[in-house]
Formats: structure tokens, sequence, C-alpha cells
């Protein structure tokens, strides 16, 4: 366990902090690092040792690639808690930031493209939106569709629900969107981890291909629970790859333990996992 005086001084420069704040919205590998940070990959894997060796990351090696992520047993420790605090609420003066944001959620959003596109490719006469229609619970009421894209899945949804609001960050994918939104399905530019709608205000939430994209996806699992109604049901579908795993895992976790979730449904196919849990408890 690193000391605090130790860790300020591994943490002093600048670039270091940036890929702290990555890894805690999504484990990344080297090469994913470098590209958001704008440096070589031997720059990057130095940054990477270093930290590495204080025991602030962990990684695994999944496949030909290795992610690396934050130690959780460290960052439990409060003198190292504290640390990182002070860290992250100077890194409002590191002007990259946005940047790396931007570039990660590219990232993000690549891996979950490929991993679809290669899924789809594998299994072509899969009615898969119907599969995923079914799983998004198949009853009358409201759904948000959380990361809706350009609303391809509006259709699927349409035979199950009254009325559709779908939510996504992309303003390009909204205006596309609306452009095929009928007249129950309103589309909306929001972030998922802050949605602009009251406390259980859905009879359903699905997020197909969307957690994956989003980084610290558990706040946007919250804010997907507090805006379900009891009795409703939270549906997540997203890519089962080496990339996803810890994902899967942590969205199994989430559901398991969450008192006002019980998880009812969990599937695999290749290349993807689904998961689907009720809400049994008022907010």
């Amino acid at each position: 366990m690193p000391g605090a005086l130790q860790l300020l001084k591994a943490l002093s420069e600048p670039v270091r902090i940036r890929l702290y704040l990555l890894l805690r919205q999504s484990s990344l590998t080297v090469s994913e690092l470098s590209e958001i940070l704008a440096l070589s990959q031997s720059n990057t894997s130095h940054h990477v040792k270093a930290l590495r060796e204080l025991g602030l990351l962990t990684a695994e090696k999944t496949g030909q690639h290795t992610y690396y992520a934050l130690n959780r047993s460290t960052l439990a420790d409060a003198r190292i808690a504290a640390v990182l605090k002070t860290l992250e609420d100077a890194a409002a003066e590191i002007s990259e930031l946005p940047g790396d944001h931007a570039r990660l959620r590219t990232t993000l959003a690549a891996r979950s493209e490929e991993t679809f596109a290669r899924w789809r490719m594998e299994q072509p006469d899969l009615p898969y939106t119907d599969m995923f229609a079914h799983l998004a619970c198949g009853r009358r009421g409201s759904v948000i569709d959380i990361g809706c894209g350009e609303g391809d899945f509006f259709a699927s949804l349409g035979m199950s629900f009254e009325q559709i609001f779908a939510i996504d960050l992309d303003f390009v994918h909204t205006r596309k969107a609306r452009d095929r939104a009928g007249a129950r399905i309103k589309v909306v530019c929001a972030d998922a981890r802050q949605l602009p709608f009251a406390a259980a205000a859905f009879d359903a939430v699905v997020l197909r291909m969307a957690l994956s994209q989003i980084p610290d996806h558990r706040a946007a699992l919250a804010e997907a629970l507090r805006v379900l109604r009891p009795g409703g049901f939270i549906s997540v579908i997203d890519g089962d790859t080496d990339s996803n795993r810890t994902l899967r895992n942590s969205v199994t976790a989430f559901f398991s333990e969450t008192p006002q979730l019980r998880p009812d449904i969990e599937r695999t196919l290749p290349r993807l996992f689904m998961l689907r849990a009720q809400r049994t408890s008022a907010p």
C-alpha cells in the first residue's frame, strides 16, 4: 500500500491524473489510453507502470489485450482516498480533460459497435429485435430507451409499449432519431447519468448496447432505477466480450446488491449478455 506522500509524488504529473480519471470510469488498454491521451504507447506504458508499481492499478489479461483498472482495495484506504479526492478537485485546472472525456466516449462507442456488428454477422438469421423486445418485458405502459442512438429500436419497443421516451447524449443521433419517431415517441438529448425525468416515471427502462458507452455506468444504472416505477423492469443488453467482462460483472453485482431490485432473467448469446431485474419497492 503506497503512502500518501509517495502517491502525491507519483501523481504530480497532470498526465497521470488524467490517466487516473479515465480509469476511474472504465478499464482500458495501453493502446486505448494512448489514443485518448494523445501520447505515444511507450510514454503511456511508462505512466501506467508507475501507477501499477504503487498498487493503484490492476491488470487483467484477456485474449490478446491487457486491461488496466483501478485497484479497489487500494482505493478503499482512507488516506489514499483523501489524496485522490484532493487531486480530483485540482483536476478542474487541467485543460485537456474535456477532450479526454470526448475521446473516451468515442473509444467505448467503437467497442460497442464492433461487438454488435460482429454478432450480427455471426447470427444473421436470429430475430434479435423480437428477443430484445421480449426481454424489455412486453407490457403496456411507458418505456425509456437510454442511449437510443438513431432510434433503430423504436419499432420493436412500439410493439410492447404505448409510450416511448428516448435519450441520447449525441445531438446528431437524437436529431436522426426524431426523424423516425412517431407520435408516441419523444426524443431528448440528455446524459444517462442525469435524466431529466421525475422519479418513478416509467414502467420499463431499456439500456441496449448503451452501458458500455457510458463512463461511470453505475451512475447510469442508479438513474435508471430512480425513474423506474415499482413493479417495473430494467433491462440491460450489451456485449459479452473480453473488454466488456468487467461491465457484465458490475451490472450483475448492481442488480444483486440493490435491495429494490430482484434479478429475474439472465441470458447469454454469442458476444452478448442480457440481464433483467424488477423493481420491488417504492422509491
